[in-house]
């Protein structure tokens, strides 16, 4: 027995049950630091979502947790430890054992870069990143307020670098979202509300119900949301067989459609659904906001979003139709803007994890998180501006393992991540923007070729 009273049991006992009680109805428990916790109670209650936590719900979640949560959230953990587990004694495999060795040393790396200061953020450069970037917004909006209604050339200029500004906010909502600058979280969150929902009328609650999971299930199939993109995209042989293996014996004619002569070309309208993914995720962030609610149940939190969203269309459509002398330049100011965000931000998104392997549920289980995380990250060598251009986010497999770094912190780590890769034989692959680009197109060619075949033997 523990000093808490709680018994003490194999982890080779409980994680099998763990998993057996995964359902909706039966227990919930989750393992930290070789400890039992009982979160049955707690799944809906989760800040950052009840996804998140269901897909480690029978597992080891230490190093998730760990990445992803201040040392306050071990108060919240304390209220719901249901005992300690002894330390599995079952023989591993060699490999097994290697990415358990790499996973240790990257927690020590992890410490001693905390100890090091690397997780501290320089206000300056924050301050720095928010004001030039309203600067754009300022620049965009005064050059379309002085020479929207008499030059059709102004129009797209200025729609360009309001697309421009919303893609910068992107990153910083992003930064801010991982709480990289302040220690405080509820000032990075309130600075998220006004870069993400205001800004860039993208929903606080919806980024974060999307990619606290997708952190945490890196390209895992049937668990990270950003790869499941059917039937628009298909990235991997999972995705294609799941979606062909659902349709019924006797499809609609527009699922039919849809596999026969949609998906098996998918790399030819690749880029042109890229224009339209910005207004895109804004439409499910409406939706989301006004459906679902807060993702942390609270009301304020709730009215603040909505109110903020709300504000951005009506500014946005001020301007639109205000300061534009024709119809024609409105619709050439909202195609514009919408189409630059779209392509800036999905170009950079694709780079960061399509084209790397997709890994099945099964297989998750037996890697670390650290392994996950890089072999599933691409990284991506750039200039300065290539850097601004993709916030940080070409850093994508050091910012993966250590989610609340600052971004202007990730170059210096790089070379140590780099190495502990190399030591333990872990792919880490690095590489260039356009390189980087054909590997994703070569990823959604494969994945066409294969739906061409799955749709002559399903119809």
């Amino acid at each position: 027995m523990t000093t808490s009273g709680k018994p003490k049991v194999p982890l080779s006992i409980w994680v099998p049950q763990c998993l057996a009680d995964g359902d909706s109805d039966a227990k919930k428990y989750i393992i930290i630091d070789n400890k039992l916790y009982d979160v049955t109670e707690f799944v809906e209650d989760h800040p950052g979502g009840a996804a998140v936590l269901l897909t480690h719900v029978g597992k080891d979640a230490s190093d998730v947790f760990h990445a992803m949560h201040p040392d306050s959230a071990y108060e919240v953990l304390a209220n719901y430890y249901a005992g300690d587990l002894e330390a599995d004694t079952k023989p591993v495999d060699a490999k097994s054992e290697n990415s358990a060795n790499f996973a240790t040393e990257m927690r020590d790396l992890r410490d001693k870069l905390r100890k090091e200061g690397y997780f501290h953020s320089s206000k300056l450069f924050y301050a720095y990143k928010v004001l030039s970037t309203l600067g754009l917004c300022a620049a965009g909006l005064a050059l379309l307020y002085a020479y929207g209604r008499t030059s059709t050339l102004a129009v797209v200029a200025s729609a360009f670098i309001v697309g421009i500004f919303w893609q910068q906010c992107g990153w910083l909502a992003h930064d801010f979202g991982h709480h990289q600058c302040f220690e405080d979280r509820s000032i990075n969150d309130v600075l998220v509300i006004f870069l993400g929902n205001f800004c860039q009328g993208f929903s606080l609650s919806w980024w974060k119900n999307k990619h606290n999971t997708h952190h945490a299930s890196t390209n895992v199939h049937g668990q990270d949301p950003d790869i499941d993109t059917a039937p628009v995209l298909l990235w991997d042989e999972y995705a294609s067989a799941a979606y062909y293996g659902s349709l019924d014996e006797e499809p609609t004619m527009l699922s039919r459609f849809i596999a026969e002569s949609v998906l098996p070309y998918q790399t030819r309208y690749y880029f042109f659904v890229l224009g339209f993914a910005r207004f895109s995720w804004a439409l499910q962030s409406l939706i989301y906001s006004f459906n679902q609610g807060a993702l942390n149940k609270s009301a304020k939190l709730n009215l603040y979003e909505r109110a903020c969203l709300i504000s951005h269309w009506a500014i946005f459509t001020y301007c639109t139709i205000a300061w534009n002398s024709s119809f024609y330049n409105m619709v050439l100011f909202f195609l514009v803007s919408q189409a630059t965000t779209g392509y800036t931000l999905a170009l950079v998104f694709a780079l960061n994890h399509n084209g790397m392997p997709v890994i099945s549920e099964e297989k998750a289980e037996s890697m670390e998180f650290f392994e996950i995380q890089v072999v599933t990250g691409r990284d991506v060598t750039l200039s300065p501006l290539g850097d601004w251009f993709m916030g940080g986010l070409n850093y994508q497999i050091e910012h993966h393992v250590f989610p609340n770094m600052p971004r202007h912190n990730l170059p210096k780590v790089k070379p140590m991540v780099k190495a502990l890769c190399q030591k333990y034989d872990i792919y880490y692959h690095d590489t260039g923007f356009w390189k980087g680009t054909m590997e994703v197109l070569k990823t959604l060619d494969v994945a066409s070729n294969m739906s061409l075949q799955l749709s002559k033997k399903a119809f």
